[in-house]
């Protein structure tokens, strides 16, 4: 109940008192880019908490499970329900969530993946955002709770997806081309994963997906990979562990579902929009991807937001992030519609 008061009192602070409060603080610019303010305060602080989980992923796990966000999100627009299906692949039981807004204006449906390297998050941790989401673009979404390494590393999650997106197609009779493909971080990663798997296997397959800051390269060699190393939540050191917890052997990284750059032949891609923050290590690997989308004729666009982080969607209590995240949903409409 405390921490909940001290964040509802930080959020509620405008950024002019926040300067003097933190008069202190030097302005973070890197790159050309100034992060903006209040997320630099806040990352100060929640840099202190992540130190202290220390790098066991169960616990981090566990820990980011009770501790979902849900008083740094946004709240919906619009009332939105949900319900929980029950889905069974090899004996596993996954959970696909279905969120249904009360007021539907869009005949597509999103196929939504959420991020944590593959290692941790669930769709609790990314309840209130695709509850936002769903909201925003008056659309059902489902979101999948696929099963995460090191307990079950790669192909194990796209597997659960491709069975996630046959199910919806015989459940609800959609057609393939009207469900949209969306993740975040991880989740990007996968819905691209699934988006190429089908594709090279000519599955009937989505028209449309939308990658939030995704992550693409197991090599983590970049130039952002360095820039921003530390200090903006998600580190280099942890995207060195996601990837290895992930790899099911070491033949993964010559594989195109695994490592998306792998991928030879991206004439036939969806329709691809690429989101990507300024202060992010996985900035210049999706923009790679980008012009590799862009180089082979797909139709591909980058939103960018300068002045922000990895993980900006699943904090949208802080101003600048509520901000980036309603430009990004009213792009997204306009893209797919």
């Amino acid at each position: 109940m405390l921490a909940n008061f001290f964040i509802a009192l930080f959020l509620a602070i405008p950024e002019p008192i926040l300067r003097i409060i933190f008069f202190y603080k030097r302005r973070i610019i890197i790159d050309n880019q100034r992060l903006n303010f209040q997320s630099q305060v806040f990352l100060s602080f929640i840099e202190k908490s992540l130190k202290a989980l220390g790098d066991d992923p169960v616990k981090i796990r566990t820990e980011r499970e009770k501790n979902n966000l849900k008083n740094l999100s946004a709240k919906p627009l619009i009332k939105v329900s949900t319900q929980d299906h029950n889905l069974v692949i090899d004996g596993h039981e996954l959970i696909l969530r279905e969120y249904i807004p009360e007021s539907i204006k869009s005949k597509n449906s999103m196929l939504y993946f959420h991020g944590g390297g593959y290692v941790i998050g669930s769709i609790n941790t990314h309840h209130t955002w695709v509850e936002y989401f769903a909201s925003k673009l008056q659309m059902k979404i489902y979101s999948l709770n696929y099963r995460l390494a090191p307990e079950y590393p790669f192909p194990s999650a796209l597997e659960d997806a491709n069975f996630a997106f046959e199910w919806i197609m015989k459940k609800y009779n959609c057609e393939a081309k009207n469900i949209i493909l969306c993740g975040d971080s991880a989740g990007a990663h996968l819905a691209a994963s699934l988006s190429n798997y089908r594709l090279d296997n000519q599955y009937k397959s989505s028209k449309t997906q939308l990658l939030i800051y995704p992550m693409i390269d197991p090599s983590c060699n970049s130039k952002s990979q360095d820039l921003f190393a530390n200090g903006f939540l998600l580190t280099k050191e942890s995207m060195y562990r996601f990837w290895s917890l992930f790899r099911g052997n070491i033949s993964d990284d010559e594989n195109p579902y695994f490592n998306l750059m792998h991928q030879e032949d991206l004439s036939n891609s969806l329709d691809t929009l690429i989101i990507t923050a300024g202060f992010d290590p996985l900035r210049d690997e999706a923009e790679v991807y980008a012009k590799k989308l862009n180089r082979s004729g797909a139709r591909v666009r980058q939103l960018h937001y300068p002045d922000l982080f990895h993980g900006f969607v699943n904090l949208t209590g802080l101003k600048a992030c509520k901000t980036a995240v309603d430009d990004m949903i009213d792009e997204m409409r306009n893209f797919y519609e």
